[in-house]
């Protein structure tokens, strides 16, 4: 993917992923404040719309884990308000009012959102979310509220949002 390509202007809302231990596979609110290259890498000034009291975070917008020879792209557009994503050809919405233990889901928590699965149901309201391993995630276990959760999606400048690669058990059904 292109370090210029890409959709994002100065004033708009967009998620960005944090890599940083304690942070990592956490997405945050932000509002880009201003974007430029160094050295051929393309780079977002960042205000966190949830942490107010925060500098300006410098972002590099394409960023490697740990070891990986894979680039992600570190930041999206705001999470879609109805949940119409791509898979093969027909669109889909993602229903996710009831989860199951192996759902992918975002956790919302100190206001950002974790991505991890669904361990375990403990009842209708109550269930536990292991985070993604390290280095993606933190690999922690946490009791969260059906409520908190949102279903994982990923979006490339392609695709779009789509349903994430691989694994994934969170219910889909055919738009009308």
């Amino acid at each position: 993917m292109s370090q210029t390509n890409l959709p994002f202007k100065d004033g708009q809302t967009v998620e960005v992923r944090s890599f940083e231990r304690g942070y990592r596979g956490a997405w945050f609110r932000c509002k880009i404040v201003r974007i430029y290259i160094v050295e051929g890498k393309l780079h977002y000034s960042l205000k966190y719309l949830d942490y107010e009291k925060e500098e300006i975070h410098e972002q590099q917008v394409f960023q490697r884990f740990e070891d990986e020879e894979k680039e992600w792209l570190m930041v999206r557009p705001s999470y879609p308000s109805v949940h119409k994503i791509k898979a093969g050809q027909e669109p889909l919405d993602v229903a996710h009012s009831s989860w199951k233990v192996g759902d992918l889901v975002d956790w919302h928590k100190d206001d950002c959102y974790w991505s991890g699965t669904v361990l375990a149901i403990k009842n209708r309201n109550a269930l536990q979310v292991e985070l993604y391993p390290p280095p993606r995630g933190e690999g922690e276990t946490y009791n969260a509220l059906s409520k908190e959760l949102r279903p994982s999606l990923e979006w490339s400048l392609e695709d779009g949002w789509t349903l994430p690669s691989g694994f994934y058990q969170t219910r889909i059904v055919q738009s009308e």
